[in-house]
């Protein structure tokens, strides 16, 4: 059985598969202190609702920055460039809604699977360009400031080669029970 929580081996952040249903997915994730989140980036076919359970989030929307506390939330909505980062003194443990369902568990899986294969470098980014390629595009992350048209354009691509020889393949033993 694959396991409910993953933890990123350089940075600390871990993630919790909370629920996944055919019209959402509910991660919990826990930053620890001055834990730094994912670079400004944006998703085309799911929004994410940010709703802080302990500690202190910031969050950025579209050049806003925002710091959230218990209880309160943010709404990322399709295509709106964010980032989120725990710039205090204590973890931040939050709650992540993405609807609809999408392939984000997937994505961290191979994500996490190959850290701890140590296939990737010190800061957890994959030494393969395959491997980062098909983490994003199942992720349906897209890098802020480049039109996500041309980078899915070059992600399909990067798939495609990935599935025709085999490396797609070889990554299913990160998120397919045995």
């Amino acid at each position: 059985m694959l396991p409910t929580t993953v933890k990123h081996r350089y940075t600390g952040e871990q993630i919790t598969f909370v629920e996944r249903t055919k019209d959402y997915t509910i991660i919990e994730v826990t930053l620890p202190a001055n834990g730094d989140g994912p670079p400004l980036h944006k998703h085309d076919r799911y929004e994410e609702n940010f709703e802080v359970i302990s500690g202190q989030l910031t969050v950025t929307v579209n050049k806003k920055t925002t710091i959230l506390k218990p209880g309160d939330a943010a709404l990322v909505r399709l295509k709106q460039a964010h980032r989120f980062t725990n710039a205090h003194p204590e973890p931040v443990t939050f709650r992540v809604t993405l609807t609809p369902r999408c392939d984000f568990e997937t994505s961290v899986r191979i994500h996490y699977g190959l850290m701890d294969d140590n296939l990737t470098d010190d800061k957890g980014n994959p030494k393969n360009f395959t491997h980062l390629a098909i983490i994003l595009y199942f992720q349906n992350t897209w890098i802020a400031g480049i039109p996500i048209s041309i980078q899915r354009f070059i992600a399909k691509r990067i798939l495609a080669k990935a599935e025709k020889n085999g490396t797609l393949k070889e990554l299913e033993k990160y998120y397919i029970e045995a």
